[in-house]
């Protein structure tokens, strides 16, 4: 439907082999930035041409200190391409300070 928009946890957004885009904030602001710029596209009277990369990565927390990274590119022509980082303590504080950027800092 031309004009309607939608991200984040409402959107179905098919990848490779019949899945579907993990649920998760990463995507959510992805998709966010490219309606936003797509919608600033079509007040100045341009052609929208903003597309969502399908790109992300997120940290999985495990407890007692230890954390994981994951990063995954979900539109590779390949099919979807995820590399898990091994679980340990810095990931975990990357995890923290990331947390607080987006508290504090980002908001």
């Amino acid at each position: 439907m031309d004009g309607v928009y939608a991200v984040g946890d409402v959107t179905a957004v098919p990848v490779a082999g019949g899945k579907m885009l993990p649920k998760a904030g990463v995507f959510a602001h992805g998709e966010a930035e490219v309606v936003a710029q797509r919608i600033a596209s079509e007040l100045a009277g341009d052609q929208p041409i903003a597309k969502f990369d399908g790109r992300g990565g997120c940290f999985l927390e495990l407890g007692a200190g230890l954390a994981a990274h994951a990063i995954g590119d979900f539109y590779h022509a390949d099919g979807p391409q995820v590399r898990m980082r091994r679980p340990n303590m810095i990931w975990h504080w990357y995890k923290v300070e990331f947390e607080q950027y987006w508290l504090h800092i980002r908001l």
